[in-house]
């Protein structure tokens, strides 16, 4: 009896022992750090890498699809490959929205669009229904691709469109100023755009090195303009207005030199849609002056705006009353400037 108890009290004190060891757990891995915020907002001119400098060529067009793309859409248009239409109000058009700046290039296109750099200084331009304006991207820089008409009082432009592409005197690309009022923001002292027709029909078109984009003289005759402006008007590097992020087009106040923008982004790739289409379904592209895949000449003076486009309004026309259109304008062929490759 004896020797059982002794056995009771050795298993209760063996089992104490059990219960009585200190339990250890396992080491708890540390919670890893949240997720930095992320940010929704477009990237901004001044966080993209900078754009090549004035008056240099391109060698790769990834840096025109980079630096273009939070600006607008870029899409496929035969015979040209990608273009890139820019995200701007109904009614936009090129070398409108800037003002001219002589430089050591000429007379040299300068705007505070972020993408200006790429838009007005290489390439060209053209006009499609479905798509309005939209932009083929070359390698060459110029101060401007335009073809000039001078004369008159009046100095006109409009962009130049592809090999093959011509834009008729009535057409909404051109765009017209008093010579006193060349260096004036644009969109503020431009002609009204019923009155541009008859400036450009009654001015000559430049000639020689004037019409040569990389002459060094492009554009208007000097002392002309500065005749009529009643004053100097000394040249400046082309950097300083075109291309990085420290180029000024217009001193602040001086008028409106950014282009507007689209009330409302549309997707990536989406077709843009125009007013009175209806639908944003996207159409066969017939860039203006011939068909797709194949593009016909249509030269100077054959024909204006195609029914539904309405040119964006000027302004002043500065005082002077602009020639009347003549009915039945004589057509000339555009002077390239150089060749964009």
């Amino acid at each position: 009896m004896r020797s059982m108890r002794t056995l009771v009290v050795l298993a209760l004190a063996s089992s104490a022992c059990l219960y009585g060891h200190e339990v250890v757990r396992e080491p708890q891995a540390a919670a890893p750090p949240p997720p930095p915020p992320v940010s929704d907002s477009e990237p901004g001119y001044q966080t993209q890498a900078p754009p090549p400098p004035a008056g240099s060529e391109v060698a790769d067009a990834e840096v025109f699809y980079s630096g273009l793309s939070p600006y607008g859409t870029w899409t496929f248009v035969a015979p040209y490959g990608r273009v890139w239409i820019p995200a701007v109000g109904f009614g936009w058009r090129p070398y409108y929205y800037g003002r001219w700046v002589l430089t050591d290039w000429g007379w040299t296109f300068a705007s505070d669009d972020p993408w200006g750099w790429a838009a007005y200084h290489y390439g060209r331009w053209n006009w499609a229904v479905g798509f309005g304006w939209y932009w083929i991207p070359g390698f060459t820089w110029g101060p401007a691709w335009v073809s000039w008409r001078y004369g008159g009082g009046y100095a006109a432009w409009c962009p130049l469109g592809p090999r093959g592409v011509y834009f008729g005197y009535r057409h909404p690309g051109w765009v017209a100023v008093d010579n006193a009022h060349l260096t004036h923001p644009i969109a503020r002292v431009a002609l009204p755009p019923r009155a541009v027709a008859g400036v450009v029909t009654a001015a000559q078109p430049l000639t020689g090195p004037r019409a040569v984009a990389r002459s060094g003289s492009f554009g208007p005759p000097v002392k002309a303009v500065q005749t009529a402006v009643g004053a100097p008007i000394a040249r400046v590097p082309a950097a300083q207005v075109v291309g990085g992020p420290h180029a000024i087009a217009t001193p602040s106040g001086a008028g409106p030199t950014r282009s507007p923008a689209r009330p409302a982004p549309r997707p990536y790739g989406a077709p843009q849609a125009r007013p009175g289409t209806g639908s944003s379904t996207p159409r066969p592209v017939r860039p203006y002056g011939g068909g797709a895949g194949r593009v016909t000449p249509r030269p100077y003076g054959g024909g204006g705006a195609s029914p539904g486009v309405h040119p964006s309004g000027g302004g002043a026309s500065g005082g002077k009353s602009a020639p009347a259109a003549s009915s039945g304008s004589k057509g000339s062929s555009a002077h390239s400037g150089g060749k964009s490759k």
